[in-house]
């Protein structure tokens, strides 16, 4: 008799894509990419031997096949959610605590929490937000079970990478470029890895500079860029919010960010562990 080898996270991906009707909307409701997503949709379809969607330009219609798997497909995470419920009670803890990085608030994590929220109404999610160093050193010293934070690594030596997306050098629409004097830089203080980057690149390729900014609130940062009084490396979420793209030949090629998930000691009846198997599906 065949087995089928399934996993969850197929499942899950296949109903994000047939809910929007688009791999692109259904990576960024997931805060995946549309390879990954695309990638097991492949396996599911192998696994199935059965065309479950029609790609029709950007579109994804479902074949009859898709129909009936959707059907099925819904009950599985019912199925799945009813065996979550049952066994809650068995997991003490009452608070889950987590560090994000203030650009990893992203709307794939806020839906992740706030799905983790109504499977556990009972469980309080406290938030920390600090530099992905501070935030690192917690994980390390027991302070908070997990974080999500930065690493501009080409490859991070510790946690998992939930997504990767390259940053850019913003300004303000009235930031006006100095000529030969140096860049004014808008960072947080350090330890913050976007800034140590900067500097370090600069210094390597001997291009003059000045921080004109380094308040250690994100209300403030915004506000400092926004005006236009200097550039920093931003996410291209945060430059939508913030500023413009900068051209300017001085400026070293801005590096990918990843945004890693590092988890402390606990045991697998927790709901700490739901939570960041939860947060380890979203890029799956």
């Amino acid at each position: 008799m065949r087995r089928f080898n399934i996993s969850t996270t197929m499942v899950r991906s296949f109903l994000e894509i047939a809910n929007q009707g688009n791999v692109t909307r259904a990576a960024s409701r997931l805060n995946s990419t549309q390879s990954t997503l695309s990638h097991q949709i492949q396996k599911l379809e192998t696994e199935l031997d059965a065309r479950l969607f029609d790609r029709k330009n950007n579109a994804m219609e479902k074949t009859p096949d898709g129909d009936y798997f959707h059907l099925q497909a819904n009950k599985i995470v019912q199925i799945l959610d009813e065996i979550d419920l049952y066994f809650r009670p068995r997991r003490a803890s009452k608070s889950v605590s987590i560090g994000i990085v203030n650009d990893c608030f992203k709307p794939g994590i806020i839906s992740t929490i706030n799905a983790f929220n109504r499977a556990f109404p009972d469980v309080t999610v406290e938030f920390k937000t600090e530099s992905s160093a501070k935030l690192a050193k917690r994980v390390r010293d027991g302070e908070i079970e997990m974080a999500i934070v930065r690493d501009l690594s080409e490859t991070p030596q510790a946690g998992e990478i939930l997504w990767s997306e390259p940053l850019i050098w913003a300004g303000g629409p009235a930031y006006k470029h100095g000529g030969d004097g140096p860049l004014p830089l808008v960072f947080f203080p350090d330890p913050c890895v976007y800034r140590r980057y900067a500097l370090d690149t600069l210094e390597a390729h001997d291009v003059p500079y000045k921080i004109v900014s380094d308040s250690g609130s994100w209300t403030l940062f915004e506000r400092a860029l926004r005006s236009g009084i200097g550039i920093s490396l931003v996410t291209s979420d945060v430059c939508k919010v913030c500023g413009v793209d900068i051209v300017d030949p001085r400026l070293p090629p801005a590096p990918v960010a990843h945004a890693v998930l590092l988890t402390g000691k606990f045991s697998n009846k927790t709901a700490a562990h739901d939570l960041v198997e939860r947060l380890k599906g979203m890029g799956a």
